[in-house]
């Protein structure tokens, strides 16, 4: 049986644990908006965006599936965190107690809760978006009630893509468009250039052709 003194720290662990929670879900609600933010200023590749999503997870990971960018683009948190909690290999202690083990010997059991992962959401999203994710995690420390955190929002994706609500360039006969990140990817571009090429392509814009 435990005493009240545990059962008062076992209730401490758990509003911690619920804290936790609460701050995942904050961030989590910024990368919705950051994910919907993108959609808004088109799609021009090929594969849909939830599928290149499922697709970007680290070598070796197996990865977020494309229902969590589908959930974020509905701004549905609750989901993401099943998924993140799920996907997760992480736990948070909330109590422990020793009880008789083999050979009549007392062993300290744990008592354990899953804990979203939010660091692989991160890694997939910067993987699609081309914004670091130490960047994405900022962003969602400050949440969405941070005045700071629409306009980075919004400058970190027309830095990108161009303004919402602009219409991206139609693709010559034969040619190819990407983003300026992926150009910058495909042509190792330094960050000065990548600079040059966003202000070029949001200005006059700019279509590849064979």
């Amino acid at each position: 049986m435990s005493s009240p003194s545990q059962e008062q720290s076992r209730s401490a662990r758990l509003r911690e644990y619920q804290a936790e929670l609460d701050a995942a879900a904050r961030v989590v609600a910024v990368l919705g908006a950051v994910v919907r933010g993108r959609e808004v200023r088109g799609w021009l590749e090929s594969e849909p965006p939830e599928v290149r999503f499922a697709a970007s997870a680290p070598d070796g990971a197996p990865g977020l599936p494309a229902a969590v960018w589908v959930a974020l683009r509905q701004d549905d948190t609750a989901t993401v965190l099943d998924a993140l909690t799920a996907a997760s290999d992480r736990t948070f202690v909330v109590a422990e107690h020793e009880q008789m083990g083999e050979g009549y010997r007392l062993q300290t059991v744990e008592e354990r809760l899953p804990s979203p992962d939010l660091e692989s959401l991160l890694a997939q999203l910067a993987g699609v978006l081309g914004i670091p994710a130490d960047v994405l995690a900022v962003l969602g420390q400050w949440g969405l009630d941070d005045p700071r955190t629409a306009g980075e929002v919004n400058a970190l994706l027309d830095s990108r893509l161009g303004a919402a609500g602009q219409e991206p360039p139609a693709a010559a006969p034969g040619g190819l468009v990407m983003s300026v990140q992926e150009a910058a990817d495909v042509l190792q571009l330094s960050a000065a250039q990548t600079k040059v090429l966003t202000t070029l392509v949001r200005r006059v814009g700019v279509t590849i052709t064979a």
